[in-house]
């Protein structure tokens, strides 16, 4: 349930009003009397605190390695800054954190004990900062647009307490059996060593109270359960792959007959890998990237750190590579559409664990922002820190999913790449083998995941369109000169959910698959190992 309210703080329960009082108490004190004789107020100051607990479940061959349940915990941070909002002692522009322990109980006295020990630390370590962001403003002087730019754009008052719907369940017996069951699978796979599957999974609140009466709190919630091997070739090539399933609560994973399907497949997909004839020669022509790897080439092009987010240049450093300059211009093929969703919850039956209501600085994102427009570059995603191009917060700003801070980093929501007169599914192989024979080509490639060398590559016959596996081939970067103009795409669409970065809970809705054009695939190189002096126990 959600609760919008302004002017003093309702909490739903004693836990938060302790915890909001805590924070707004000494919020309060810090910002009348925190200051060294002849030195500046801090002009803004904000407190983070997170509640969490974690559990992890982790077996190889129906033994339980590790099973680990542990209680509540807190952890805190203060961003403070000088100045003023045109210029603040930020000389980085992603930021200014400083972590502190807090207690797992809602304690009011030591909540305040041990924000009052950040912000006087934040405090000293901002006047030394400040000082050193005008010497390198002195020999390192800024363009006119960049001193314009205020350094941090101010948030409006909000009181938003967001509740999780549904409890965390974290059943640890439950899923020892389950991981048994699961990691057992691998007995029957003899030439797999090193296997294990596990479960491991964050529950968190996150409470934050800054000196703007931005007042909220927000749940960060999920669980993941993995499984992982590796095999040796025949050569001595040592492959490892790794599968991941992600939502947001245990109790919302598939049923354990799903789940014992998918860690099979899995294992039967590192056999057939391990098997696979490997690719022979140099090739050069259309590659229609299907599934995860299709997924890939969206994700690296548009939502690593030169992509769709805004970017200040820190003072003194030299810029980072960045999309702002090319907003206008066509980036990616004219029939496709990019799009950020905030609020939406769910997408063709799955959920989207992408879905936030509130981002980590108080600001109330839209629900639907169109990032390209059929090709175009229109936006880019921001946080409160304005760049050349992009001068106001589009609400982006996501906490970042550890139990070790609270820190916040700019990202989506949900990602959906819409397609405009996409092709059918079915009609994406025939589309490929088009292209080779229009080449003069024998055979041409699918790509259906992109790992190194548990990349699943497959080899197409054009003549009866049937495909062997193929493996240790090192398919050329896809950047985004090679989708600027595909040659087709697929109106079908999957849907993901991801850790972006290893950071920020996303959601991807994109093209099943996508047809490219003058793509390298090389024959690797990789490395060989030493065979163990023993077999593998269960090779004997």
């Amino acid at each position: 349930m959600f609760f919008l309210l302004v002017g003093p703080v309702v909490a739903q329960n004693e836990q938060d009003q302790v915890i909001f009082k805590a924070m707004q108490d000494e919020l309060q004190r810090n910002k009348a009397e925190l200051a060294l004789p002849g030195m500046d107020k801090p002009f803004y100051l904000s407190f983070s605190l997170g509640r969490f607990r974690q559990f992890e479940v982790v077996g190889e061959l129906g033994a339980i390695t590790n099973s680990l349940e542990l209680p509540w915990r807190g952890v805190g941070s203060s961003q403070l800054l000088l100045g003023d909002y045109n210029n603040t002692n930020d000389t980085r522009f992603v930021g200014q954190f400083m972590k502190v322990g807090m207690p797992a109980e809602a304690d009011y006295d030591m909540i305040r004990r041990n924000f009052w020990l950040v912000s006087d630390a934040a405090y000293k370590m901002a006047l030394r900062e400040a000082a050193a962001k005008e010497a390198a403003l002195k020999s390192n002087p800024q363009t006119p647009e960049e001193a314009q730019l205020p350094d941090l754009v101010k948030a409006e008052p909000i009181t938003k307490i967001v509740e999780s719907k549904v409890p965390y369940e974290i059943d640890i017996k439950k899923w020892e059996n389950t991981i048994r069951e699961l990691s057992a699978i691998f007995k029957n796979y003899k030439e797999i060593y090193n296997s294990s599957v596990g479960i491991s999974g964050l529950d968190m609140e996150v409470y934050k109270q800054t000196s703007e009466d931005v007042t909220m709190k927000q749940p960060v919630t999920y669980a993941n359960l993995f499984a992982q091997g590796y095999v040796t070739t025949e050569d001595g090539v040592r492959i490892g792959d790794a599968l991941s399933i992600l939502v947001a609560r245990p109790q919302d994973m598939p049923s354990l007959e799903d789940l014992k399907k998918k860690v099979t497949a899995f294992a039967e997909n590192l056999m057939k890998l391990r098997n696979a004839p490997v690719v022979e020669e140099f090739y050069s022509g259309p590659v229609l990237f299907e599934d995860g790897a299709s997924s890939s080439i969206f994700v690296n092009n548009l939502l690593n750190q030169g992509g769709l987010f805004a970017y200040r240049k820190p003072i003194g450093q030299a810029g980072g590579r960045t999309l702002e300059g090319r907003i206008g211009r066509k980036i990616i093929d004219n029939r496709l559409t990019v799009k950020n969703y905030t609020s939406l919850e769910k997408y063709d039956g799955t959920p989207l664990l992408g879905a936030y209501e509130i981002d980590a600085e108080g600001v109330i994102p839209e629900k639907e922002m169109t990032l390209v427009d059929k090709g175009i570059l229109r936006q880019m995603l921001n946080g409160r820190v304005p760049s050349l191009k992009t001068q106001h917060s589009t609400g982006s700003s996501r906490f970042v999913m550890t139990g070790s801070d609270i820190v916040y980093a700019t990202a989506p929501g949900t990602i959906h790449i819409q397609v405009d007169k996409g092709t059918k599914q079915d009609k994406m192989k025939k589309a490929l083998i088009k292209a080779a024979k229009d080449e003069g080509l024998d055979y041409a490639y699918i790509v259906r995941s992109i790992a190194g060398p548990a990349s699943r590559i497959y080899k197409v016959d054009v003549k009866d369109g049937s495909e062997t596996q193929v493996r240790f081939g090192d398919v050329s970067a896809i950047n985004l000169a090679k989708i600027k103009r595909v040659l087709d795409i697929s109106s079908k669409e999957n849907v993901s959910n991801y850790i972006l970065n290893r950071q920020v809970l996303s959601s991807l809705i994109y093209p099943a698959s996508v047809l490219i054009e003058d793509v390298e695939i090389n024959k690797s190189e990789p490395k060989k190992e030493k065979e163990p002096v023993l077999k593998f126990p269960l090779q004997r």
